[in-house]
């Protein structure tokens, strides 16, 4: 992937560089002195929108992989939040299969949220 990342913007700055391209002849019937401006304006602006692409991504991924909280982490809140509302709910209604699936989920998600934890750890966060 990263050679790919860096192949692109030397492709498309040797596509726009090509000798063929700057002797493009004008097509008929058009106006003198404006034959083949408008490809080099599309030229210019696919290698700025490549360049900003390749910076852009190259950021992103170098700053997610350094902030936030992991998956594990999320995923057990969200299970323990789960697990809160369907024990709330069967306490309500008196079910009592429905609130030990709610202490299940909720034991659940606490043991996926120390898992994130001891992997958030380790990787130094």
């Amino acid at each position: 992937m990263r050679q790919l990342h860096l192949a692109l913007p030397a492709l498309i700055a040797l596509l726009a560089t090509h000798p063929a391209l700057a002797q493009a002849p004008a097509p008929a019937g058009s106006e003198a002195g404006g034959g083949a401006s408008w490809l080099w304006i599309i030229l210019v602006l696919a290698v700025i929108a490549a360049a900003a692409w390749y910076f852009l991504s190259r950021r992103r991924s170098a700053t997610s992989r350094t902030t936030g909280i992991s998956h594990d982490r999320a995923a057990g809140s969200a299970e323990q939040a789960k697990g809160s509302i369907k024990e709330g709910i069967g306490s309500l209604t008196g079910d009592t299969k429905l609130q030990a699936e709610g202490r299940a989920d909720k034991v659940e998600g606490k043991v996926q949220n120390t898992v994130g934890g001891i992997k958030d750890t380790l990787r130094g966060q």
